[in-house]
C-alpha cells in the first residue's frame, strides 16, 4: 500500500492498489490496520508515526455544521405559517358567524 504523508504524519491519501504520483510512503499490506481502509478520512484521523499506521490520538470529530435554510426556504416557512394564521382566523370566523347566525333565528 502507498500512501500520502504530510510532513506532520497525518495520512491525507492513500491507494491500495496501482500508483499514484502523490504518495510518497510504501507500507506492507500486512501492517496496515484492519479498519484503516473503511475508516479512512484524509482530516487528520490517521498518521504515519515509526514506520506505523496509527489512529491520532488528538482526532476529534468535527462539529457537523447546522444547516441554514436559504432566503427561499425562509419565505416559504413564513407563508405557511401565514396560512396557518389564516386558516385559524377563518375557523374562528366561521364560529361566530354560526353563533350570530342562530341568535337571529330566534
Amino acid at each position: 500500500m502507498k500512501l500520502k504523508v504530510e510532513t506532520s504524519g497525518v495520512i491525507t491519501g492513500f491507494t491500495a492498489i496501482g500508483a499514484s504520483n502523490d504518495t510518497n510512503v510504501t507500507v506492507d499490506d500486512d501492517t496496515v490496520p484492519v479498519d484503516f481502509i473503511t475508516n479512512f478520512s484524509d482530516d487528520g484521523r490517521w498518521l504515519y508515526k515509526d514506520n506505523q499506521i496509527v489512529k491520532n490520538p488528538d482526532y476529534v470529530t468535527p462539529a457537523t455544521p447546522q444547516p441554514v435554510p436559504t432566503a427561499e426556504q425562509q419565505l416559504v416557512m413564513k407563508q405557511a405559517a401565514d396560512i396557518v394564521q389564516m386558516k385559524q382566523m377563518i375557523m374562528s370566523q366561521a364560529s361566530q358567524i354560526a353563533i350570530l347566525s342562530k341568535g337571529s333565528a330566534k
